[in-house]
């Protein structure tokens, strides 16, 4: 299973916190992941912001990767404030 944890404004997009799924037949690397995510919760592109980084076992990754299928992903979109 695959754990998926949404940060600051993508956790209002997606209407949830977190998810623990199996991943879907095809899904994978993480771009897959991302259209599918997209898709699945109407997210209108917004996990190909390239603002929006991406964390596999708490760790920040910078390209598309493999998946196994029990992973724990985060999605964390940019933080602003002043």
């Amino acid at each position: 299973m695959i754990k998926i944890l949404y940060f600051g404004r993508l956790r209002e997009n997606a209407g949830r916190r977190e998810e623990t799924l199996a991943l879907p037949d095809g899904i994978v690397t993480i771009s897959s992941l991302k259209q599918w995510l997209n898709t699945e919760h109407e997210l209108d592109g917004a996990l190909d912001d390239p603002s929006v980084k991406t964390m596999v076992n708490q760790m920040l990754i910078h390209d598309d990767i493999d998946l196994s299928g029990n992973e724990e992903i985060g999605f964390l979109p940019p933080v602003g404030g002043g």
